[in-house]
Parts: structure tokens; C-alpha cells; sequence
């Protein structure tokens, strides 16, 4: 297993548009592990060429998991950014100087992982909306992986699948509230697939601020990946092989 780390500096506001978001387009705070995927397939097509679809499925294909975390504080806001006759679409954009990802490939990908990280280096990215430029910083590949067992306790600091945690190991325990995200994290589906995520943020109005850890215990055996930055928990089996029922929601709330 091989887990490629690295940080976006972002020029600009973004917007990672919320799937079934209707009246205002809403965007997440932290991109989804589908953003991250689409972003290293779309740096794989800018550098190598080929089909981007493929690049897109082979990277779900190759994939236990992606994630993020946020450096500094993220700022939302909405602006109208188009009008139509009786109509306004409204839009919401984020910002924060820069985000750590990690994106886990399984053992036998090959060079994928090289080449992603290649990829990331040399190809110029954008991050949800077509108009968020972003510049990646040297990614930085680790496999250092521990095995977790049902139960076992963990420390982690990004965006994490609810369905992994133990939720009475997180009751009455201030270091592990965060933010519910319904996150989508297969980028092929034409259906979104939301399922939960609990995001190392805490929110103060439109403001969201980057917590240091999570601590809980798990409910399913999993990996914990250690990068740079980042230390995460990811599912045993691919979410190319989950075969996870739907769970479609809206927007986000605390616990």
C-alpha cells in the first residue's frame, strides 16, 4: 500500500459544488475523495494524454481511499455568478491558502503511484470549479501502514468515513467533534453515492476551523496510513469493491 501526500496552494476561491444542492449550489469545505481522485486523473491526462475517463476508473480501480485536511482556517461566502431572466443562480466559494491530500493506492498498482506523483508535479490543476487554479507542492510517497482491529483505538487528523468510527467512543469527547460531511467517493458513478464523513473542522458561521485530531475507536477493521502531515483510516476492501447502499443527503452538520 502506498499512500502519495501533498498540499495544494490555492490562488483563488474554489467550489466543490455539493451533489442535489439546488436553490444555492453549495460547496464543501474540504474537496471529497472523488475531487481528489478526479484531480490526479486530470493531471494524469494533462501529462501523459490518453483517455481521461480511463485514467479516471483506473484510480478508483487502484484506490483503498483519498483524503484532505485543511492548514488554515476556510472562509465560505455566496455570490449570484450568473443571471437568468426570473432567475438568479446563486454559488457558494471557499478559501484557505492551502489543503493537504493523501491518496492511498493499493499494493499491486504498478507505477500508478509514480506517476500520479509525476503528474502532480508538472500539470496545471484545478480544484472543483474550472477557474480555482491551484499549484501542487512535491508530493511526498510513504508506506507506513498499520493494521487496525475492530475497536482498537486511533488518532487521525483528516477527513474520515463515519462508518469506521465506534460512535460511543466519540460521545462527550470535545477532541472528536467535528464537521458531517455526505461526501461522494466514487467519481464514475453517474448517480452521486454520499456517505457520511466526519471532517476535522469545527464551525463558527461562515467560518470553518481546522481541528488537530480525531481520537475513537474504530467499528470495522481497517489501515491506518501515516504520511507527512496526515495520518488517516481507510476500509480494508476498495470503495471500487463497497458495495455500500446509497446514502444521499444535503449540506453538513455538527456532532
Amino acid at each position: 500500500m502506498i499512500a502519495v501526500e501533498f498540499s495544494l496552494k490555492i490562488s483563488s476561491m474554489y467550489s466543490i459544488r455539493v451533489p442535489y444542492s439546488y436553490q444555492c449550489a453549495r460547496t464543501y469545505p474540504l474537496p471529497a475523495p472523488s475531487t481528489i481522485k478526479g484531480l490526479c486523473a486530470n493531471a494524469l491526462w494533462r501529462r501523459y494524454g490518453g483517455d481521461p475517463v480511463e485514467h479516471l476508473k483506473e484510480i478508483h480501480r487502484r484506490t483503498i481511499g483519498a483524503t484532505a485536511r485543511a492548514d488554515c482556517p476556510i472562509a465560505v461566502s455566496a455570490c449570484t455568478v450568473r443571471i437568468i431572466p426570473m432567475n438568479a443562480l446563486i454559488r457558494q466559494f471557499a478559501f484557505t491558502p492551502s489543503i493537504t491530500c493523501m491518496i492511498v493506492f493499493e499494493e499491486d498498482s504498478g507505477e500508478l503511484p509514480d506517476k500520479v506523483a509525476e503528474a502532480l508535479k508538472t500539470a496545471p490543476l484545478y480544484l472543483g470549479d474550472s477557474e480555482s487554479l491551484v499549484t501542487c507542492s512535491p508530493p511526498h510517497s510513504s508506506s507506513d501502514v498499520q493494521k487496525v482491529n475492530v475497536g482498537e483505538a486511533v488518532e487521525t487528523n483528516t477527513l474520515c468515513p463515519f462508518n469506521l468510527i465506534d460512535q460511543k467512543s466519540i460521545e462527550n469527547k470535545p477532541d472528536s467533534r467535528g464537521v458531517v460531511l455526505y461526501m461522494q467517493e466514487d467519481p464514475i458513478s453517474d448517480n452521486a453515492i454520499l456517505e457520511r464523513y466526519l471532517a476535522p473542522l469545527s464551525q463558527k458561521g461562515d467560518t470553518y476551523y481546522p481541528l488537530d485530531k480525531f481520537s475513537f475507536e474504530v467499528s470495522n477493521n481497517c489501515f491506518l496510513v501515516r504520511g507527512q502531515k496526515l495520518t488517516s483510516v481507510f476500509r480494508e476492501t476498495s470503495p471500487a469493491e463497497s458495495s455500500d447502499k446509497p446514502k444521499r443527503g444535503r449540506k453538513v452538520k455538527s456532532v
